[in-house]
């Protein structure tokens, strides 16, 4: 699964892990007598998979189609309904997939990847529809369907080297408002293996001070938002030494930069939002190795 350390949100679904879902079930049949589902014998479930959207749909809780042909991207989706037809709980998450023949090593990956977000968006979907359900016992949000879902938000690099993207994930299980994050992941297009950022780095040190120095490039004067009220130390308390290059949440972006992603409360307070950190390869030459070099 993506790194998703700097997302806080309780369940292990897929807004949490920022990847998810569910194996295929008929559509429209009783939810079964689960712990999570006990209390309501009447509602139903819809469950179906819908494709990816071109780049400026305007919909925001699907994922956006690869930018080639050879890589199939769907949504899967599953919603609990009442017996009014109302929709009271819903999850989705990404399905990768490789169009036509080849690439055998990489399909077998995607496949083990789809079918872990299965797992984590079920867990998700159980306690979004358990907190829904005793909310509405309680006579609240009678009319807003609490939710867990991830979608492929971005593309980066993506050629016969290596697949690479940025996940959205976003869960409401109650409360002010929902809780989001995003997350990277980066596959080798020819073994199909995770890449990691080991791989792309030289070390913890320059990686840290180069996040500093993008951080003073493209957040000017906000330091005084962070959490430890400066970025190098900031950085230094989220990373730490002994966890390697471990804690980050990165993908590559299309012309090569490392993209950082950090989501709200990992480096300041919620309600300063979240921050991605960029690095292009011109302004670190000495951070990155000569793996996966650019044609």
């Amino acid at each position: 699964s993506a790194h998703t350390d700097d997302l806080l949100q309780p369940p292990p679904g897929p807004a949490a892990l920022l990847l998810s879902s569910l194996a295929p079930l008929p559509s429209a049949v009783p939810l079964a007598p689960t712990a999570a589902h006990a209390a309501a014998q009447t509602d139903t479930i819809r469950e179906y998979t819908r494709p990816a959207k071109t780049a400026n749909s305007e919909y925001n809780d699907r994922s956006v189609e690869a930018p080639v042909s050879w890589l199939i991207v769907e949504d899967h989706r599953l919603e609990a309904c009442n017996a009014a037809g109302k929709c009271v709980t819903y999850s989705s998450h990404p399905i990768l997939r490789i169009n036509g023949e080849g690439r055998t090593a990489l399909a077998h990956s995607l496949d083990t990847w789809s079918k872990q977000e299965a797992q984590d968006a079920k867990k998700g979907f159980d306690f979004t529809y358990e907190c829904k359900k005793g909310d509405l016992k309680r006579g609240f949000l009678k009319e807003t369907a609490y939710f867990d879902y991830s979608v492929i938000a971005k593309w980066g690099r993506v050629d016969e080297h290596m697949i690479s993207f940025c996940l959205f994930g976003i869960s409401y299980a109650g409360g002010a408002h929902p809780m989001h994050g995003k997350g990277g992941m980066t596959f080798d297009a020819k073994t199909g293996k995770e890449v990691g950022l080991a791989a792309i780095v030289s070390n913890r040190e320059t990686l840290l001070q180069a996040l500093a120095a993008a951080f003073r490039t493209q957040y000017p004067n906000r330091e005084e938002e962070l959490f430890a009220y400066d970025i190098d130390k900031q950085l230094e308390r989220i990373h730490p030494a002994e966890k390697g290059l471990d804690t980050f949440s990165w993908y590559m972006g299309t012309r090569g930069e490392l993209v950082f992603l950090y989501s709200p409360y990992a480096l300041a307070p919620y309600a300063s939002g979240d921050f991605t950190l960029t690095i292009k390869r011109e302004d670190a030459p000495e951070l990155f190795t000569k793996a996966y070099p650019l044609k």
